[in-house]
Protein backbone atom coordinates (compact mmCIF):
# COMPACT_ATOMS: atom_id res chain seq x y z
CA UNK A 1 0.00 0.00 0.00
CA UNK A 2 1.44 2.96 -1.00
CA UNK A 3 2.02 5.72 1.74
CA UNK A 4 0.39 8.66 1.64
CA UNK A 5 2.21 11.55 4.29
CA UNK A 6 0.71 14.55 6.01
CA UNK A 7 2.61 17.54 7.73
CA UNK A 8 1.31 18.73 11.44
CA UNK A 9 2.76 21.81 12.50
CA UNK A 10 2.30 24.15 15.01
CA UNK A 11 1.09 27.70 14.59
CA UNK A 12 4.18 28.72 16.45
CA UNK A 13 6.01 27.04 12.88
CA UNK A 14 4.93 30.72 10.79
CA UNK A 15 4.91 28.31 7.88
CA UNK A 16 5.44 30.60 4.53
CA UNK A 17 1.73 31.40 3.17
CA UNK A 18 2.42 30.36 -0.09
CA UNK A 19 3.43 26.87 1.43
CA UNK A 20 0.54 26.55 3.22
CA UNK A 21 -1.79 27.24 0.12
CA UNK A 22 0.30 25.21 -2.43
CA UNK A 23 0.18 21.95 -0.35
CA UNK A 24 -2.86 20.81 1.10
CA UNK A 25 -1.40 17.74 3.53
CA UNK A 26 -0.35 20.40 5.82
CA UNK A 27 -2.46 20.77 9.20
CA UNK A 28 -1.83 23.63 11.90
CA UNK A 29 -2.72 22.80 15.29
CA UNK A 30 -3.20 26.76 16.83
CA UNK A 31 -1.13 27.56 20.13
CA UNK A 32 -3.23 29.79 22.31
CA UNK A 33 -3.04 33.48 23.41
CA UNK A 34 -4.86 34.59 26.45
CA UNK A 35 -5.44 38.31 26.24
CA UNK A 36 -7.64 40.86 27.39
CA UNK A 37 -9.78 38.05 29.50
CA UNK A 38 -10.23 36.30 25.99
CA UNK A 39 -8.79 33.19 24.25
CA UNK A 40 -8.01 32.94 20.92
CA UNK A 41 -6.83 30.46 18.77
CA UNK A 42 -3.27 31.67 17.02
CA UNK A 43 -3.59 33.34 13.59
CA UNK A 44 -7.11 31.90 13.46
CA UNK A 45 -9.56 34.52 15.97
CA UNK A 46 -6.16 36.95 15.95
CA UNK A 47 -4.63 37.97 13.17
CA UNK A 48 -1.19 39.56 13.29
CA UNK A 49 -2.62 43.04 13.02
CA UNK A 50 -5.36 42.54 15.19
CA UNK A 51 -2.44 41.24 18.17
CA UNK A 52 -0.31 44.61 17.64
CA UNK A 53 -3.44 46.62 17.62
CA UNK A 54 -4.61 45.29 20.89
CA UNK A 55 -1.14 44.90 21.87
CA UNK A 56 -0.40 48.44 22.28
CA UNK A 57 -3.40 49.17 24.11
CA UNK A 58 -3.82 46.20 26.53
CA UNK A 59 -3.59 47.12 30.34
CA UNK A 60 -1.94 43.47 30.92
CA UNK A 61 0.55 41.25 29.11
CA UNK A 62 -1.02 38.41 27.24
CA UNK A 63 0.20 35.12 28.30
CA UNK A 64 0.37 32.00 25.85
CA UNK A 65 0.22 27.87 25.40
CA UNK A 66 0.79 25.19 23.22
CA UNK A 67 -1.76 23.81 21.39
CA UNK A 68 -4.45 21.18 23.11
CA UNK A 69 -3.93 17.76 23.43
CA UNK A 70 -7.48 17.92 22.04
CA UNK A 71 -6.26 19.65 18.97
CA UNK A 72 -3.80 17.97 17.64
CA UNK A 73 -5.78 14.81 17.84
CA UNK A 74 -8.41 16.76 15.61
CA UNK A 75 -5.77 17.24 13.34
CA UNK A 76 -4.73 13.81 13.41
CA UNK A 77 -8.39 12.62 13.28
CA UNK A 78 -8.93 14.99 9.93
CA UNK A 79 -5.87 13.68 8.51
CA UNK A 80 -6.88 9.83 9.15
CA UNK A 81 -10.40 10.36 7.53
CA UNK A 82 -8.72 12.29 4.40
CA UNK A 83 -7.27 9.11 4.18
CA UNK A 84 -3.09 9.56 5.29
CA UNK A 85 -1.06 7.02 6.91
CA UNK A 86 2.13 8.59 7.94
CA UNK A 87 2.38 11.75 9.52
CA UNK A 88 4.82 13.96 10.26
CA UNK A 89 4.81 16.77 13.59
CA UNK A 90 6.76 19.45 12.89
CA UNK A 91 7.29 21.93 16.10
CA UNK A 92 9.27 24.47 17.58
CA UNK A 93 11.73 23.91 19.84
CA UNK A 94 11.05 21.70 22.54
CA UNK A 95 12.95 24.14 24.95
CA UNK A 96 10.46 26.92 24.24
CA UNK A 97 6.99 25.29 24.41
CA UNK A 98 5.37 21.99 25.14
CA UNK A 99 4.12 21.18 21.74
CA UNK A 100 6.60 18.74 20.65
CA UNK A 101 5.90 16.57 23.85
CA UNK A 102 2.30 16.94 23.31
CA UNK A 103 2.64 15.51 19.54
CA UNK A 104 4.76 12.99 20.83
CA UNK A 105 2.22 11.90 23.46
CA UNK A 106 -0.34 11.74 20.13
CA UNK A 107 1.89 10.23 17.97
CA UNK A 108 2.36 7.34 20.37
CA UNK A 109 -1.11 6.83 21.43
CA UNK A 110 -3.05 6.83 17.66
CA UNK A 111 -4.26 4.12 16.12
CA UNK A 112 -4.16 3.18 12.54
CA UNK A 113 -1.59 5.88 11.57
CA UNK A 114 2.25 6.37 12.02
CA UNK A 115 3.41 9.35 13.32
CA UNK A 116 6.59 10.64 14.65
CA UNK A 117 7.32 14.16 16.13
CA UNK A 118 10.18 16.07 15.06
CA UNK A 119 12.12 18.92 17.93
CA UNK A 120 13.42 21.20 15.34
CA UNK A 121 15.29 22.97 18.04
CA UNK A 122 13.75 26.19 16.58
CA UNK A 123 11.00 28.77 16.15
CA UNK A 124 8.43 30.25 14.14
CA UNK A 125 10.28 30.64 10.58
CA UNK A 126 12.87 28.95 11.27
CA UNK A 127 10.38 26.06 12.44
CA UNK A 128 8.41 26.47 9.14
CA UNK A 129 11.17 26.15 6.76
CA UNK A 130 11.57 21.99 7.90
CA UNK A 131 7.57 21.85 6.96
CA UNK A 132 8.67 23.21 3.50
CA UNK A 133 12.01 21.10 2.96
CA UNK A 134 9.55 18.02 4.08
CA UNK A 135 7.59 18.96 1.17
CA UNK A 136 10.31 19.29 -1.09
CA UNK A 137 11.72 15.80 0.00
CA UNK A 138 7.97 14.48 -0.88
CA UNK A 139 7.70 16.03 -4.08
CA UNK A 140 10.70 14.25 -4.91
CA UNK A 141 9.78 11.05 -4.11
CA UNK A 142 10.92 10.07 -0.78
CA UNK A 143 9.63 8.35 2.14
CA UNK A 144 7.96 8.71 5.32
CA UNK A 145 11.26 7.35 6.88
CA UNK A 146 13.81 8.58 4.15
CA UNK A 147 11.86 12.36 5.11
CA UNK A 148 12.04 11.89 8.88
CA UNK A 149 15.61 10.97 8.36
CA UNK A 150 16.35 13.94 6.59
CA UNK A 151 14.71 16.55 9.06
CA UNK A 152 15.93 15.28 11.88
CA UNK A 153 19.45 15.77 10.07
CA UNK A 154 18.99 18.81 9.01
CA UNK A 155 18.46 20.12 12.76
CA UNK A 156 21.87 20.26 14.11
CA UNK A 157 23.10 23.37 11.06
CA UNK A 158 19.79 25.09 10.98
CA UNK A 159 19.00 28.38 12.89
CA UNK A 160 17.13 31.20 13.69
CA UNK A 161 17.99 34.88 14.18
CA UNK A 162 15.82 37.55 14.92
CA UNK A 163 16.66 41.02 16.02
CA UNK A 164 14.28 42.80 18.72
CA UNK A 165 14.26 46.34 19.65
CA UNK A 166 13.62 45.45 23.42
CA UNK A 167 13.92 42.58 25.64
CA UNK A 168 10.86 43.78 28.02
CA UNK A 169 8.46 40.73 26.44
CA UNK A 170 11.07 38.09 26.21
CA UNK A 171 11.96 38.94 30.30
CA UNK A 172 7.81 39.07 30.72
CA UNK A 173 7.02 35.87 29.25
CA UNK A 174 9.75 33.95 31.00
CA UNK A 175 11.19 32.67 27.52
CA UNK A 176 14.59 34.55 28.01
CA UNK A 177 16.53 31.48 27.94
CA UNK A 178 20.45 32.69 28.29
CA UNK A 179 19.39 36.05 26.80
CA UNK A 180 18.86 36.79 30.21
CA UNK A 181 22.58 38.23 31.28
CA UNK A 182 21.58 41.18 28.93
CA UNK A 183 18.30 42.46 30.99
CA UNK A 184 21.00 45.02 32.81
CA UNK A 185 21.83 46.96 29.96
CA UNK A 186 18.82 47.13 27.98
CA UNK A 187 19.13 50.63 26.97
CA UNK A 188 22.28 49.90 25.53
CA UNK A 189 22.54 46.81 23.84
CA UNK A 190 20.41 45.96 20.57
CA UNK A 191 21.42 42.06 20.61
CA UNK A 192 20.66 39.60 17.75
CA UNK A 193 19.09 36.60 19.50
CA UNK A 194 19.08 33.13 18.38
CA UNK A 195 18.23 29.32 19.31
CA UNK A 196 21.94 27.03 20.63
CA UNK A 197 22.10 23.42 19.82
CA UNK A 198 19.63 22.55 23.23
CA UNK A 199 16.95 25.11 21.60
CA UNK A 200 17.84 27.50 24.13
CA UNK A 201 17.79 31.41 23.11
CA UNK A 202 21.07 33.08 23.55
CA UNK A 203 22.32 36.56 22.44
CA UNK A 204 24.50 35.34 19.08
CA UNK A 205 25.68 38.72 18.59
CA UNK A 206 25.52 42.74 20.38
CA UNK A 207 25.72 46.00 18.69
CA UNK A 208 24.82 49.85 19.78
CA UNK A 209 21.94 50.69 17.12
CA UNK A 210 19.52 48.86 15.17
CA UNK A 211 21.45 49.30 11.93
CA UNK A 212 24.47 47.51 13.21
CA UNK A 213 22.52 44.72 14.56
CA UNK A 214 20.87 44.33 11.61
CA UNK A 215 24.07 44.25 9.21
CA UNK A 216 25.74 41.73 11.75
CA UNK A 217 22.55 39.61 11.56
CA UNK A 218 23.05 39.51 7.68
CA UNK A 219 26.35 38.78 7.91
CA UNK A 220 25.91 36.01 10.14
CA UNK A 221 23.24 34.26 7.78
CA UNK A 222 25.35 35.02 5.07
CA UNK A 223 28.23 32.92 6.21
CA UNK A 224 25.49 30.12 6.76
CA UNK A 225 23.85 30.10 3.24
CA UNK A 226 27.83 30.25 1.77
CA UNK A 227 28.53 27.41 4.16
CA UNK A 228 25.80 25.07 3.05
CA UNK A 229 24.87 24.67 -0.95
CA UNK A 230 21.63 22.76 0.29
CA UNK A 231 19.36 25.75 1.94
CA UNK A 232 15.52 27.53 2.41
CA UNK A 233 15.54 30.94 3.91
CA UNK A 234 12.58 33.23 5.12
CA UNK A 235 12.59 36.47 6.42
CA UNK A 236 9.14 37.34 9.69
CA UNK A 237 8.49 40.22 10.86
CA UNK A 238 6.50 41.52 13.93
CA UNK A 239 5.01 44.50 13.14
CA UNK A 240 7.94 46.51 11.17
CA UNK A 241 7.57 45.44 7.33
CA UNK A 242 9.84 48.02 6.01
CA UNK A 243 12.40 46.38 8.09
CA UNK A 244 11.38 43.24 7.40
CA UNK A 245 11.43 44.00 3.10
CA UNK A 246 14.96 46.10 3.75
CA UNK A 247 16.54 42.72 5.26
CA UNK A 248 15.09 40.71 2.39
CA UNK A 249 16.43 43.17 -0.36
CA UNK A 250 19.67 42.82 1.06
CA UNK A 251 19.53 39.10 1.01
CA UNK A 252 18.03 39.15 -2.29
CA UNK A 253 21.31 41.37 -3.93
CA UNK A 254 23.67 38.87 -2.05
CA UNK A 255 21.96 35.73 -3.10
CA UNK A 256 20.07 36.68 -6.22
CA UNK A 257 19.13 32.92 -7.37
CA UNK A 258 17.78 31.63 -3.71
CA UNK A 259 14.23 31.71 -2.57
CA UNK A 260 13.46 33.47 -0.10
CA UNK A 261 10.16 33.58 1.43
CA UNK A 262 8.60 36.55 3.58
CA UNK A 263 5.50 36.65 6.43
CA UNK A 264 4.66 37.54 9.54
CA UNK A 265 5.54 36.45 13.40
CA UNK A 266 2.59 34.54 14.45
CA UNK A 267 0.90 36.11 17.72
CA UNK A 268 1.51 33.57 19.68
CA UNK A 269 5.64 34.34 19.33
CA UNK A 270 4.53 38.31 19.12
CA UNK A 271 3.58 37.61 22.59
CA UNK A 272 6.95 37.09 24.02
CA UNK A 273 8.79 39.01 21.27
CA UNK A 274 6.54 42.19 21.05
CA UNK A 275 6.79 44.51 17.97
CA UNK A 276 9.47 45.69 15.74
CA UNK A 277 10.61 41.77 15.48
CA UNK A 278 12.65 41.27 12.01
CA UNK A 279 14.35 37.69 11.82
CA UNK A 280 15.69 35.03 9.45
CA UNK A 281 15.56 31.24 9.74
CA UNK A 282 18.08 29.39 7.34
CA UNK A 283 17.09 25.40 7.31
CA UNK A 284 19.85 23.34 6.20
CA UNK A 285 19.43 19.82 4.22
CA UNK A 286 21.91 17.55 3.06
CA UNK A 287 23.69 18.16 0.22
CA UNK A 288 22.57 17.16 -3.06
Amino acid sequence: MPEKIAILVDSGCDVPPEVLAKYDNIAVAPMLIMMNGKAYRDNVDLTPEAFYSQLNVSEKLPTTSAPTQGSVEACVADLKKRGYTHIIGISVSAKLSTTFETVSRVAREVQDVEMTAVNTKNIGIGSGLFAVYAEELLDAGKSYAETVKLLNAGVKDSNTFFYIPSLKYLRAGGRIGRVAGLVGSLLNIKPVIACDENGVYYPITKARSEQKAISKMVGLVSDLLKAHPNVRVGVANGADVPLMKKVYATLHEAFPSLKIYQGSVSPALGVHTGPGLVGVGVQVGEPQ
